[in-house]
């Protein structure tokens, strides 16, 4: 899967200096505090700086990085209360999201979609992209409920989420305990067995801040 921001943007110069960074902060690369240098993404992609402001802006209005007046702009952290807010929006938007499925084992499209996610998961060993994978498949689970508000609300905060999700998943456990309950849910909404997958999906989402607050915290 390749890497994706959710923006409006026709510059694929900018695209892909964003891109870059995010890549570059999902890894760890760029930590909480660091300077996002215009030079430095000027003189590796051999461009002018404007594009490189157009993705620094692009990507503060995403949530990623924000930027201090005279100082310049950084990637930006997060406190203990803002992850536990993000995931709790994520949480009531999956779960607004599940209870508004109808018959989920007759949508086919979106069954086969998932298990292709699944099939990659199994497939994959970077974490990187296995974070993608995760969002994905989440993102999925809200087109069960055929509400495209929700879907726009939920891409809104995609990168924000990426980044709890990738320090989440730096915890071996925690992709392995993924696969399993991605996989069960699968099989909950494929037998039509809504409040189980319901309640599957409430933990599954509460499990994150649990270990992210363990990591951080």
């Amino acid at each position: 899967m390749e890497f994706f921001i959710n923006y409006p943007s026709d510059n694929a110069l900018s695209r892909m200096v964003a891109e870059k960074i995010i890549e570059q902060i999902l890894k760890g690369e760029l930590k909480p505090g660091d300077k996002i240098v215009e030079s430095t993404y000027a003189e590796l992609f051999n461009i002018s700086r404007s594009p490189v402001r157009e993705a620094i802006y692009l990507l503060t209005t995403e949530g990623l990085i924000e930027r201090i007046p005279r100082k310049g702009a950084f990637v930006k952290g997060y406190t203990l209360s803002e992850i536990q807010d993000l995931l709790d929006i994520r949480n009531n938007i999956e779960l607004l999201s599940a209870k508004k499925i109808r018959d989920p084992h007759k949508k086919q499209d979106l069954l086969k979609e998932l298990k292709l996610i699944l099939d990659e998961m199994d497939d994959c060993c970077n974490r990187l992209q296995y974070v993608y994978l995760n969002y994905a498949y989440h993102y999925t689970l809200i087109k069960f409920s055929e509400s495209s508000v929700l879907e726009e609300v939920y891409s809104k905060i995609s990168l924000p989420l990426i980044r709890i999700q990738s320090i989440h998943f730096s915890l071996t456990e925690a992709v392995e305990n993924s696969k399993n309950e991605h996989q069960k849910m699968y099989e909950f909404l494929k037998e039509n067995r809504v409040e189980e997958f319901i309640s599957l999906l409430r933990k599954h989402t509460e499990d994150v801040i649990t270990n992210v607050s363990k990591i951080l915290f």
